[in-house]
């Protein structure tokens, strides 16, 4: 054996020796793609809520909550805006929703069908028979999603043109279309 041998031997060993054991453990739970610093979120709990909001606004000819990443906004926002009692009832929330959609469907909430979820979620928005936790990470979801969504760039230039107050000024505006005989705001 030369000496060349001898080292490719020698480095072969050592990387097999430093790789196996990442090998033989299984890989820990990847933490949530956005960094937060109050929540404990991981990335299937990222997932998930990430299907909850495409739930409650789907895609239909228009994009959909989960194109919009609305569930980055949720965490985000749920991590700098809220209470440490709002955010322990909403991961609370969000490990009860894998149990509930058991329950109901024998799987998890992602194994789910799209009707699966909407009738979980719209049970669960009734309160009845559900964990309060639950109900309140439903309830903060839900707002959120509606909030993140209605804030988007794609909403506030594509659907309602947003224009600062006091907007522009048209002056050719037909005459003959404005009633003068009611009083508008501001005139007597």
């Amino acid at each position: 054996m030369n000496r060349r041998t001898a080292l490719k031997t020698f480095a072969l060993v050592a990387g097999a020796a430093a790789l196996l054991p990442a090998c033989s453990h299984p890989p820990a739970e990847l933490p949530a793609s956005v960094p937060l610093r109050h929540l404990a979120v991981n990335a299937r709990q990222e997932k998930t809520l990430a299907e909850v909001c495409e739930t409650i606004l789907p895609k239909t000819d228009t994009p959909g909550a989960k194109d919009l990443s609305v569930h980055l906004y949720v965490l985000k926002m749920l991590d700098d805006c809220s209470s440490p009692d709002e955010q322990r009832a909403f991961q609370a929330g969000l490990g009860q929703l894998d149990e509930a959609a058991q329950q109901r469907h024998a799987q998890p909430f992602l194994g789910c069908s799209p009707a699966q979820r909407l009738a979980l979620l719209q049970g669960v928005e009734q309160g009845k028979g559900f964990p309060s936790d639950l109900v309140s990470f439903y309830k903060t979801a839900k707002r959120l999603t509606v909030s993140g969504y209605t804030g988007s760039k794609y909403f506030l230039t594509q659907q309602i043109v947003y224009e600062l107050v006091p907007s522009r000024y048209n002056g050719y505006f037909p005459i003959k279309d404005v009633n003068l005989s009611k009083s508008h705001h501001g005139q007597s």
